[in-house]
């Protein structure tokens, strides 16, 4: 699935479960991880080929809170390259 096409479709979740990040454009960190040989070595494994590649996408919003201080709340959220989404991670 091409990343734009992924971000049409972290964005329609965005609007449902996390409605206050709606209209935010995401910053998008594309992550590629590779097996650790040493780990499949000491298994006595074949060493797989293939390298994972992960989106993450971050959205950043500035809030005030009563106390007149500006925060940055922050949800982040990670997916295969599919577009299934394997963690979501937000700041209070």
């Amino acid at each position: 699935m091409s990343e734009s096409k992924i971000l049409s479709q972290i964005n329609k979740i965005i609007r449902e479960q996390f409605p206050e990040f709606k209209g935010i454009e995401p910053k998008v960190i594309k992550k590629r991880i590779t097996p650790q040989k040493s780990v499949f070595k000491k298994l006595s494994m074949g060493v797989p080929d293939k390298a994972k590649t992960f989106l993450s996408f971050h959205y950043v919003k500035k809030v005030k809170t009563v106390d007149s201080i500006v925060m940055k709340q922050i949800l982040i959220i990670t997916t295969d390259e599919r577009g299934k989404i394997v963690k979501v991670s937000q700041s209070k």
